[in-house]
């Protein structure tokens, strides 16, 4: 008598037409396929080239050929901050009023705000108010309305920010 049982439940359950729609199922090709789109900005291997970029730009915008001892530890200060307080975090220093000043903040901004700008894909310097604000705004609405892509740029962040360190040092005058 159990084995009809068995066989009636097993007949019930394979015309639930939850468990035979494979469409709904997620495949690993379907779950792979997913991934790549909110992870596709994140490879690794492309880390050190895009930092190399970024730090070239940086010395293109302040006509330099070698990073300051300053701009070195501004670099070095990005890396420990984004891997402490975050993104947002990071990008809400930049927009900071100057009221607190000093040349650390001097210093620190610049650097800041080129890495930043670039790591976000928008054509902000950083260097204005402006550019602050507008580089503020988008990681806000980023947070709220995008929060996978958010974590996604984190993450790359955190991976660029090694790069980032590597490369202001090869481009560091000699201490």
């Amino acid at each position: 008598m159990t084995p009809k049982r068995q066989k009636k439940s097993s007949g019930k359950s394979s015309k639930n037409p939850v468990n035979q729609s494979p469409k709904n199922t997620m495949t690993p090709a379907n779950h792979s396929a997913t991934n790549a789109q909110s992870t596709r900005s994140v490879k690794p291997e492309e880390m050190s080239v895009t930092a190399h970029d970024h730090i070239q730009a940086y010395l293109k915008e302040t006509n330099k050929s070698k990073m300051d001892k300053e701009d070195l530890n501004a670099v070095l200060r990005l890396s420990q901050h984004l891997r402490v307080f975050g993104l947002l975090s990071a990008v809400g220093y930049l927009n900071q009023s100057n009221a607190q000043g000093g040349k650390v903040r001097e210093r620190t901004v610049p650097v800041w705000g080129c890495l930043l700008g670039q790591l976000l894909g928008k054509n902000i310097k950083g260097q204005t108010d402006q550019d602050r604000h507008n580089l503020m705004s988008a990681v806000v609405k980023m947070t709220k309305s995008e929060s996978a892509q958010y974590m996604a740029m984190w993450r790359k962040s955190l991976l660029l920010a090694q790069q980032w360190n590597f490369w202001a040092r090869a481009y560091s005058e000699g201490e």
